[in-house]
């Protein structure tokens, strides 16, 4: 039994808590899986060979940084929605 104001994973897309909780964690999970699924496409994973790995390692790192920056910049300057928007930070 879990405690009442926390939610837990249940399997690897079920989640049990509160309902506020597990909205929250859908809508998190699912703008998480849309950059992800952006990042694979625009670094064309589908011909990735061993030779390559380090490669997609450094632009997978630098992705993420320039994301992180333009989130932590967003709310840096009160807008908040422009957080997944890296042609307005540019």
């Amino acid at each position: 039994m879990n405690p009442p104001n926390v939610i837990s994973v249940k399997d690897r897309i079920d989640v049990e808590g509160p309902g506020w909780m597990r909205t929250l964690y859908k809508r998190l999970r699912a703008a998480a899986e849309g950059f992800n699924g952006r990042a694979k496409s625009r670094l064309a994973y589908q011909r990735l060979t061993w030779q390559g790995l380090e490669n997609v390692g450094i632009h997978v790192g630098l992705v993420l940084m320039v994301a992180y920056a333009v989130c932590i910049a967003a709310y840096g300057v009160g807008r908040p929605e422009l957080r997944q928007s890296v042609a307005f930070f540019a």
